[in-house]
């Protein structure tokens, strides 16, 4: 009787063991979907990208642990022109307005960039985006917009696809040392220096 109960609780084990590794798996291979909620990760600090010091290399891609990456590029509106040829979505600037949608050899090898008119017609206006379920983090887009444009793309690691490891893959691998670990939330670095208690302020304060 505890031989096969030895057993038992060695097999459940086993397989608890296997169904974790195979949902871990499924996460580090799965893509993101492009309504992807955020998941919280009960941890004080999460890794991201400090953008001074990022300098658009392909690091991001390939060494991140999930594969497509955690790192995606984003489009900032405010610092973003809406121009008709966008550096970081089309190669040929000199191609005519009614064609760019069809003919128009990308920059992104994936065709992550999307573009959407919202005033003006084919020689208006338009915003500049980023599909995350295509996006795999190679920066191509982000680093014409940055060498040409208004630099208004930028790369991120989405918290919500970041696997949250001690040792992020991608900060070991950045050449240009761009990747941080940051809290995930604000933290008071004076505390306890003082030998302030939050109670008192609370008291203090009414």
């Amino acid at each position: 009787m505890g031989q096969s109960r030895r057993n038992f609780i060695r097999i459940s084990g086993h397989v608890a063991g296997g169904l974790g590794l195979t949902a871990l798996a499924a996460r580090i291979f799965s893509p993101p979907a492009e309504d992807a909620e955020f998941i919280p990760q009960n941890r004080r600090f999460a890794w991201q990208i400090n953008p001074d010091k990022c300098r658009n290399c392909n690091a991001c891609e390939i060494a991140c642990v999930r594969k497509p990456s955690a790192a995606k590029a984003l489009n900032d509106p405010k610092k973003c022109s809406n121009c008709v040829v966008c550096y970081g979505h089309i190669k040929n600037k000199h191609i005519e307005s009614d064609k760019i949608d069809s003919h128009g050899e990308r920059i992104c090898p994936y065709n992550a960039v999307l573009r959407k008119n919202f005033c003006g017609g084919i020689d208006g206006m338009y915003l500049y985006s980023h599909n995350h379920a295509k996006c795999t983090g190679c920066a191509k887009c982000v680093k014409k917009c940055n060498e040409e444009g208004t630099g208004s793309m930028f790369m991120v690691i989405r918290p919500d696809l970041c696997l949250g490891c001690n040792e992020c893959a991608i900060a070991v691998a950045c050449p240009h040392d761009a990747v941080e670990r940051i809290p995930r939330e604000p933290v008071d670095d004076f505390k306890g220096i003082y030998g302030l208690e939050d109670a008192y302020w609370m008291e203090e304060m009414g």
